[in-house]
């Protein structure tokens, strides 16, 4: 097991465990949570050099989104990466702004790329992306339904 397919396995046991119940629906890298009000996104972003990944959420109106050059994108099948602004990234200290990448290990061209952490280290990586999930994404989603009503 390499510590990639560790840290997806971490995720997805996080998104059964927790945000199905919450009625997430799609797999990784993308997410999202159907109302008769609004699609809430959250999408995955691995880089490409391992050991890093980062966490954008968005959201549209409950028919999915219309891209600008008019291709329509489904409420089943949007993504966050589909929606151009705002996309903020979890766990920025200036969420909405800034950037954040959860780190798990070296990138494939550091020493130690391949190398294993505990169980433990992923689960609790993931039980961070959940918590912003709560503490961030939640009130942001609110938000902006607010701003478009």
């Amino acid at each position: 097991m390499t510590p990639r397919e560790a840290m997806d396995g971490a995720l997805k046991d996080a998104i059964t465990q927790h945000l199905r119940p919450k009625g997430f629906t799609g797999s990784l890298p993308h997410l999202r949570r159907r109302s008769d009000a609004q699609v809430c996104l959250i999408s995955f972003q691995f880089f490409s050099a391992g050991g890093r990944f980062a966490v954008e959420v968005a959201e549209c109106g409950p028919d999915g989104l219309t891209t600008s050059w008019g291709k329509h994108k489904a409420p089943h099948k949007v993504t966050a990466q589909d929606i151009p602004a705002p996309r903020p990234r979890l766990g920025s200290a200036d969420f909405p702004q800034g950037d954040h990448w959860f780190v798990f290990g070296p990138r494939n061209y550091e020493a130690g790329a391949a190398k294993l952490r505990p169980h433990e280290d992923y689960e609790a990586l993931a039980a961070g992306v959940l918590g912003f999930v709560e503490s961030q994404a939640e009130p942001f989603w609110e938000q902006q339904l607010s701003a478009r009503t």
